[in-house]
């Protein structure tokens, strides 16, 4: 157990693994990075791990590009695997409404340089043959999309980091961030104090509890979110691109021979972290199969195959939501070199998503 570092990340999910990857760098600062389970095994690993370049914004546009960079150059750059497939997608619209989405994506993503193309139900059809045509009244192609196993992110991230020299702490609990003279100055865990100059909430679906506790909001939600994999399929190449159907919120890509699929939820269930107790693990997220169910009944044009494919692996894990869907990033106001490192996922709850019913979000 070290006494001392000058960056204490809390939550060694994909966010704060990276962090402290890069705060790790030769000759740069000393860095810890702490979690109350093991490292990397909450919820990141079980993210659908899928890439979307179209996005509302030339910012986030901008942004995702990046990402793909990052993806690609990841093994390069740490050493560690990352499988990842460059497969393209298809964005699916049934209604009127989100057709006229579609073509305002498809020229934002001309504009800003990505492979985007306005194609026919059919040729999306050809494209990924579990696709069925049938109700569908317009689709894209956007061929910068990917995905990647997002299990191997946090976890190589973390080790990138401690081959810099990072300290990594997993099953160590933060039970207060220090703070005097309006600043940070380390943090209290199960097993002694750290002195820090900055502490980086990075602490996922604890984000809230951990800022809480020094008297800062976070405006965040921890929500569950549910994904099926199914058993392998006859078809089911790596490289069929992805596919989302707008309106119901429901995609699918490739998965170890099979199909990985889910829905972001039209009333997510919202979770109180602090109510689940101190020893709540993600792996007993409460789950819903008839969540998935009434889903694959939705797209059953679409996507027959949701409804015949045999489940292999059903899973779920706790993604934070903002009612505004604007990332949460930098020092929180208040406390000095206290920072805030939070990717969030939008709902259809939340009035959010280009073209969705009340509202969903496809940016996973």
């Amino acid at each position: 157990m070290i006494n001392k570092a000058d960056a204490i990340v809390i939550g060694s999910g994909g966010l704060g693994a990276a962090t402290a990857y890069y705060l790790s760098q030769p000759k740069r600062l000393s860095v810890a990075l702490i979690d109350k389970h093991d490292i990397g095994s909450q919820t990141s690993p079980r993210a659908a791990g899928m890439v979307s370049c179209a996005r509302k914004s030339d910012l986030m546009i901008s942004l995702i590009k990046d990402a793909c960079r990052k993806i690609e150059a990841f093994t390069e750059e740490t050493g560690q695997p990352l499988d990842w497939v460059h497969s393209g997608s298809l964005k699916i619209a049934r209604r009127p409404q989100d057709a006229e989405v579609i073509k305002a994506d498809f020229e934002r993503g001309r504009r800003m340089g990505l492979d985007v193309e306005r194609i026919s139900p059919e040729r999306a059809s050809r494209l990924n043959p579990y696709l069925e045509p049938t109700g569908v009244v317009a689709a894209m192609r956007i061929g910068d999309d990917m995905y990647f196993d997002p299990a191997q992110v946090a976890i190589g991230y973390a080790r990138a980091a401690a081959a810099r020299g990072a300290i990594l702490l997993p099953n160590t609990e933060v039970l207060a961030v220090n703070i005097s003279v309006g600043k940070v100055t380390g943090v209290t865990t199960a097993k002694g104090p750290i002195e820090g100059r900055f502490v980086v909430d990075a602490a996922g679906a604890w984000t809230r509890q951990v800022a809480e506790a020094i008297g800062i909001r976070v405006p965040l939600v921890p929500t569950r979110h549910q994904l099926i994999v199914t058993e392998p399929l006859d078809g089911a190449q790596a490289n069929l691109p992805m596919v989302r159907i707008m309106d119901a919120a429901v995609y699918v890509r490739p998965c170890q021979g099979g199909l990985l699929w889910g829905v972001f939820e039209e009333a997510p269930r919202f979770l109180d972290m602090q109510s689940l107790g101190a020893n709540f693990d993600i792996k007993n997220t409460p789950l819903d199969i008839e969540v998935l169910r009434s889903a694959a009944a939705e797209v059953k044009d679409q996507l027959p195959i949701l409804q015949t494919a045999q489940v292999r692996e059903f899973r779920g894990g706790i993604p934070t939501m903002t009612a505004d869907g604007h990332h949460i990033l930098g020092p929180a106001p208040g406390v000095r070199r206290f920072l805030l490192r939070q990717r969030l996922q939008c709902s259809r709850a939340f009035n959010l998503a280009d073209g969705g019913r009340g509202a969903r979000s496809m940016d996973r």
